[in-house]
């Protein structure tokens, strides 16, 4: 590799763009909606085989099986067991309350926040699949880079298409007021020697209890409310969030098949993994499977994660990811952002995921240098996990940037590795 392929112009990108959005196009109208282990999931991945085989030397699948409930029952879990532990606290049973309080605690943090199969074992799971492909180093093969997207699309959040922020701040905030007052209250009776006593509430002499009491009694229409967060009636079909970063992936490969430009010591693998939005279930599977061969120290493997490509006043290099839990590779981050300059975009920023996670995150646990690119308004936009993504809001500067910005990281990492 030489610096004259990283200074290549990248001429004609009309052309991929429309690939992009023309394959995207052909899935949402042949498959609709893919929810993990759906028959449109199963349908998608033979589109997605079938141009994995024609762009790269080697394409396969990987089964692996997931739950695509689990992981977002935690809200309407959570919001059961908050109004469950009112119930018990207002009829005197403060000790059971903190208890069951403590326990929606835990499925919150461990599902949410670190991304756990903690509920998956009451949810039946569905068979689906990772879609690979491999184009080949010309001459020996030094490196390797993983450019890996989502092929799954979410169950609607309901009051992200009705209200908005607005409207998911609401059922955030009050769920967090609810479970610190639920916790509050029941130690505070508690330390009154009140962990099992049907007057702790109505025998009328404590003030504070009753404020305790009256307060998650408001809060319960909110846990009402909660428990229809998700709709799971209605997968959504996921135009941006994920066939984006897929064919964005792939479109790459395509670019330098197309241009014969061959890159002698660097590995490319596409990974179009599943079960994204049920808790990154298709990326950790890869990662834990591939594991041994990706952390070899005789090749240099970094993975570069590209995620719901729409907002180009929101393009963002994810370091913090899952909740901030995890941290990614600074340096894979720098080459993306070094990327991102070679192409012309200075407008894109690094930092930490507001909420959620990337696919990133599964190959930095897994020890695999990693970071993400992603472009979405973290407010968070209209069409994040609604009915609004759809193939008619594909937003063609945008995806033109995020190939390039794929393109110039490929070959720049070609150039320099992570040194």
């Amino acid at each position: 590799m030489n610096s004259d392929k990283l200074g290549l112009p990248l001429d004609n990108m009309e052309q991929y763009t429309d690939f992009i959005t023309q394959k995207i196009k052909k899935v949402c109208k042949k498959c609709g909606p893919r929810a993990a282990g759906s028959e449109g999931d199963k349908k998608a991945k033979k589109y997605f085989l079938e141009d994995t085989k024609a762009l790269c030397d080697e394409a396969w699948t990987e089964d692996f099986r997931c739950s695509d409930k689990a992981f977002m029952s935690w809200v309407p879990v959570g919001a059961v067991l908050v109004i469950l532990s009112t119930l018990l606290f207002i009829f005197g049973m403060p000790a059971l309350s903190l208890l069951i309080t403590l326990l929606t605690v835990f499925f919150i943090v461990s599902e949410f926040f670190f991304y756990k199969e903690t509920l998956d074992v009451f949810f039946r799971k569905k068979d689906s699949a990772n879609v690979i492909g491999k184009v080949k180093a010309s001459g020996e093969t030094k490196k390797r880079i993983i450019l890996c997207g989502h092929t799954d699309s979410a169950f609607e959040w309901t009051y992200t298409y009705y209200g908005g922020r607005a409207a998911v701040a609401t059922i955030i905030v009050s769920a967090v007021v609810a479970l610190v007052t639920s916790i509050a209250g029941s130690i505070t009776a508690i330390a009154m020697g009140k962990a099992f006593a049907p007057s702790v509430v109505f025998g009328g002499n404590n003030t504070a209890i009753t404020v305790f009491a009256i307060l998650m009694l408001c809060l319960v229409p909110f846990m009402i409310v909660a428990l229809f967060f998700c709709n799971y009636r209605r997968p959504v079909t996921g135009a941006n969030d994920d066939l984006t970063g897929c064919y964005v992936s792939l479109a790459a490969v395509k670019y330098l098949k197309d241009n014969n430009i061959n890159l002698e010591n660097t590995e490319i693998v596409v990974a179009l993994v599943g079960g994204e939005e049920c808790g990154l279930r298709g990326s950790k599977a890869f990662a834990k499977k591939h594991r041994t061969e990706f952390t070899d120290e005789g090749i240099e493997t970094v993975c570069v994660a590209f995620d719901t490509i729409h907002d180009f006043d929101f393009m963002k290099i994810i370091l913090g990811d899952m909740n901030g839990t995890v941290k990614n590779d600074k340096r894979v981050a720098g080459l993306i952002k070094e990327g991102a300059h070679l192409a012309g975009y200075d407008n894109v920023s690094v930092g930490t995921i507001d909420l959620g996670s990337t696919d990133a995150a599964a190959f930095s646990q897994a020890g695999i240098p990693a970071a993400s690119f992603t472009a979405m308004d973290p407010a968070p936009a209209r069409y994040y996990h609604t009915r609004l993504d759809t193939e008619d809001i594909l937003d063609e500067k945008t995806i033109e940037a995020g190939l390039k910005i794929a393109l110039k990281t490929i070959l720049l990492f070609d150039e320099k590795g992570l040194d």
